[in-house]
């Protein structure tokens, strides 16, 4: 807010009395020569006009990797969804941990969000026999929550139903 309201008193002193006298009194009361001041101000606005890099959206990544192996797309997509809703590798251990398991190389990760194009591109270096088991076990597998609501209950876990008793 007080950065706000000092830069907008300096646009105003720039707009009323022009650049280079506002650079002659800041130079005056600095014991500054003008050249000084205005190559600090040129390095500060480079400095801000530099931003942090975005993540790749999720759905990109997956394309990006379709393209590039088709055969693959649609397991690779439903993981990519399940992945976002963590319902797939939830926690960062849990990336991890696969990551580890796949042989694919990962460094150190900071976040699931910051991981996500790692984990798509090791996916894509999967056989569509694999993330097509990949697929299935995460859809059939239950939450650490559920897991540990039976555990407390005391309930066995659900029987798969058999498709022909549903006719």
């Amino acid at each position: 807010m007080t950065k706000d309201l000092i830069d907008l008193d300096v646009r105003l002193l720039i707009l009323r009395h022009g650049k280079a006298k506002v650079l002659e009194a800041l130079a005056a009361l600095g014991e500054q020569t003008v050249e000084e001041i205005d190559r600090q101000m040129q390095a500060l606005g480079q400095k801000t006009k530099t931003k942090k890099r975005a993540q790749p959206e999720l759905m990109d990544l997956v394309a990006e990797q379709a393209g590039l192996h088709p055969e693959i797309s649609e397991p690779l997509r439903a993981l990519a969804v399940a992945f976002e809703n963590r319902s797939f590798l939830p926690q960062l251990r849990d990336v991890q941990r696969f990551l580890d398991r796949i042989g694919a190389p990962h460094g150190k990760l900071k976040s699931r969000t910051a991981a996500t194009a790692t984990v798509i591109r090791a996916l894509a270096k999967l056989g569509p026999e694999e993330l097509a088991r990949l697929s299935a076990d995460k859809s059939g597998s239950d939450s650490e929550y559920s897991l540990l609501a039976r555990a407390i209950m005391g309930t066995p876990p659900p029987k798969p139903q058999d498709p022909a008793q549903n006719n």
